[in-house]
């Protein structure tokens, strides 16, 4: 059991009565469902210490997240990731300056861009052979942009990717570094690397300076939990700190904070078993369903992470979007998500050997049922600069200009006025600023056609453009 959890679970059972907020004034006895809680829910009072201002508990809490992660220092967050993305990107950059960063990158870096009036430099990593969605990004388009870009301040790149994609970290650091740039990882997917000799190194052993963690995504701690960490000297740490205090809310929930010092806890003690359980429950659906005769699930060479099992449909008569509801509705069987070709599940060292065997009779089960239709609809090419959408106006002075909702095919020629994104992750077909081309126009409505989740696109089909 976590440090603070234990303290709150102390104040509870004291003669100590709350004149001060919640509302709720820790009446669990109130007759509500959620009333559990409340006897462990506090705001900053004494003895409890200030996430804005750490000195006491919370401090030690977070130093106990070091010691396992090994970083510089480790900070909670209780605003998700996306709070450690915009704090990170703020750190590092002033107004109109450019950072490098991967196109598949999530939203949150766009929203970073917006309010630091940043200018994006893109890098578009190629398609994994055979499959529909982003590889790496590689260390030498990393240096080769940075050669001809002008005063790029950071490289930004997200790994493992949401499909389980690992970049070369080391290397990119080195790269980044050779050019007096900060490398942030967003490895919102990956908190679970480097607790265990068993699964591979992260961002932080990789030379990254910044690196963001979503504890919840993969570890035993609940939704919204997050860690971010810094390393070496390229970053101010008093001017990430002042942006973490603007972008984190100033009444942190202690329920979160305690869940993340719980979780740090348990991983510490249990961080080798936790991953002896995984790699079992990994390599036994990969073992099993090495016969598929339509599905497919591509093992580590492909899908480096261990958490991500990837089933793919390319060569059945289904799609994703088919598969997705299959497994909800005969299997009971609930997927992360779902694309054109493919169904993403996540697994961790949480997971049950009796939910491990559902997944693989099930993907038997459809895979028996399936005919052969040889996918023709993939592209196995590389997203080049070619087809990206060109940028007219700076992100900020699109967002921020008047616009006007009009049909998909009269947007052809028109700036983007909006963000549309494919959802989860949150990864943008197109951005504000940029021109609307008949491509962008066929992937959104192909996108729309096979059932994905398209935000952006308004409920009569339209898309804002800037007026």
């Amino acid at each position: 059991m976590g440090q603070l959890w234990d303290k709150l679970g102390d104040l509870s059972r004291s003669n100590m009565y709350p004149y001060h907020m919640p509302g709720h004034k820790r009446n669990a006895g109130c007759g509500m469902d959620t009333a559990l809680f409340f006897d462990h829910d506090i705001t900053e009072i004494d003895d409890f210490d200030n996430l804005h201002d750490a000195r006491d508990i919370i401090m030690d809490c977070q130093n106990r997240a070091n010691a396992l992660y090994k970083a510089g220092e480790t900070y909670f967050l209780v605003n998700g990731s996306t709070c450690g993305v915009l704090s990170a990107i703020s750190a590092v950059t002033g107004d109109g300056d450019t950072i490098l960063t991967a196109r598949n990158c999530h939203k949150s870096l766009y929203h970073a861009a917006y309010l630091r009036n940043l200018k994006l430099e893109y890098l578009y990593p190629q398609r994994i052979s055979g499959y529909d969605f982003c590889g790496a990004v590689k260390p030498e388009d990393i240096d080769a942009a940075l050669k001809a870009g002008t005063s790029i301040k950071a490289v930004f790149i997200t790994s493992p990717t949401y499909e389980g994609v690992y970049s070369d970290v080391r290397a990119i650091a080195d790269i980044a570094h050779s050019y007096g740039a900060a490398l942030i990882v967003d490895e919102a997917h990956g908190a679970h690397l480097g607790i265990s000799d068993r699964i591979s190194e992260g961002a932080i052993e990789g030379g990254a300076d910044i690196v963001i963690h979503s504890l919840h995504k993969t570890l035993p701690s609940i939704t919204q939990t997050a860690l971010l960490h810094v390393n070496g000297t390229i970053v101010d740490r008093d001017r990430l700190k002042r942006f973490l205090r603007i972008y984190q809310t100033s009444s942190p929930s202690y329920l979160m904070m305690a869940s993340i010092d719980d979780c740090i806890t348990y991983m510490t003690a249990n961080g080798n078993l936790w991953a002896d359980s995984l790699m079992s429950y990994h390599d036994k659906i990969i073992d099993a369903t090495r016969q598929l005769q339509h599905l497919e699930i591509p093992d580590d060479n492909i899908v480096n992470d261990p958490c991500k099992v990837v089933i793919s449909c390319r060569n059945t008569s289904i799609s994703g979007s088919q598969l997705y509801d299959l497994l909800r509705t005969r299997y009971a069987l609930q997927p992360e998500m779902a694309c054109e070709t493919y169904v993403l599940m996540i697994i961790t060292g949480m997971d049950t050997i009796e939910g491990i065997d559902r997944l693989i009779e099930a993907v038997e089960d459809i895979d028996r049922r399936l005919g052969f239709a040889r996918d023709t609809r993939l592209k196995n090419d590389t997203l080049s600069t070619d087809t990206a959408p060109k940028a007219i106006k700076t992100l900020r002075d699109a967002w921020d200009s008047g616009f006007e909702e009009v049909i998909l095919e009269s947007a052809v020629g028109r700036i983007a006025g909006d963000f549309v994104n494919l959802y989860p992750p949150g990864i943008p077909i197109i951005v504000p600023g940029e021109e609307i081309s008949q491509d962008i126009v066929s992937t959104i409505r192909d996108s729309l056609s096979k059932g994905l989740n398209v935000q952006g696109i308004s409920e009569t089909g339209k898309i804002r453009v800037i007026t």
